[in-house]
């Protein structure tokens, strides 16, 4: 049995792990997908002081509580691994991103998002979410194809706090990575936000894939989505019991 620790993105919430979620049970591993701090079901907690470490340090009580697991982030939620990968390494078996940032030391979201991007979430912020806060944005930018489907996800997306975009992380050195590391890329979203990402992750010996269904993909492909994920438990299983084996021997 693997663990899995999902982590959602921005104005996003534990939901739309849902059908990933019940694939990874019904494959017999358990699986958390929790609301950070003032999202999701959480949102009515939403303060201006909520911060990239605030969801930091929610993500890293989670890992420990879980003893470990393979994680995944997507999209801002990028920037919670990368953090989770600098202190706690021994923690994680695995790692898959989808579509998400892979900040380096000191840097924060508005570093890494195209930068017309992060002036329209500025300014959405200043005119309707009282400078602090940033209302959702316009899911067509995530390339959704069933309109029923986006019109659905639109509707559960809440404000997301600027602070965890401005914040800066900080890391302690160079990222002690799980062998198994993955990033899924859409294969049909044009303009493409992520290509610089995954090509110089690529460059790294992460296994880069890519496939159709959207920056959503977890919701509009949640059986690719597990089976990378299955894929990368199958992987760690087979690096314990190598390791169990040689323990033994």
């Amino acid at each position: 049995m693997a663990r899995f620790l999902l982590l959602h993105g921005a104005w996003h919430g534990g939901w739309c792990w849902a059908a990933v979620a019940e694939k990874l049970n019904r494959a017999g591993h358990a699986v958390s997908a929790p609301d950070l701090p003032g999202l999701g079901a959480d949102a009515g907690s939403l303060t201006p002081e909520i911060g990239l470490e605030t969801h930091l340090a929610f993500a890293l009580t989670e890992l420990e509580r879980l003893g470990g697991a393979i994680v995944c982030g997507h999209s801002y939620a990028g920037m919670l691994a990368r953090g989770l990968v600098d202190r706690r390494p021994a923690l994680i078996d695995g790692l898959v991103l989808i579509e998400a940032l892979w900040p380096g030391n000191n840097e924060a979201a508005f570093d890494i998002i195209p930068p017309a991007m992060g002036e329209l979430f500025r300014k959405r912020a200043e005119s309707a979410g009282e400078g602090w806060r940033m209302p959702p944005p316009d899911v067509a930018q995530f390339a959704i194809a069933d309109a029923a489907l986006a019109a659905a996800i639109a509707a559960r997306l809440t404000d997301h706090p600027l602070k965890t975009f401005t914040d800066p992380l900080r890391l302690s050195g160079p990222a002690t990575l799980p062998t198994d590391r993955r990033f899924v890329i859409a294969a049909d979203r044009d303009p493409q936000p992520y290509a610089g990402t995954a090509a110089a992750l690529s460059e790294e010996g992460w296994t880069v894939t890519r496939q159709p269904g959207g920056h959503e993909m977890m919701m509009t492909q949640p059986d690719l989505v597990a089976a990378t994920l299955l894929q990368t438990a199958a992987k760690a299983g087979a690096k314990r019991e190598r390791k169990d084996n040689a323990q033994r021997a």
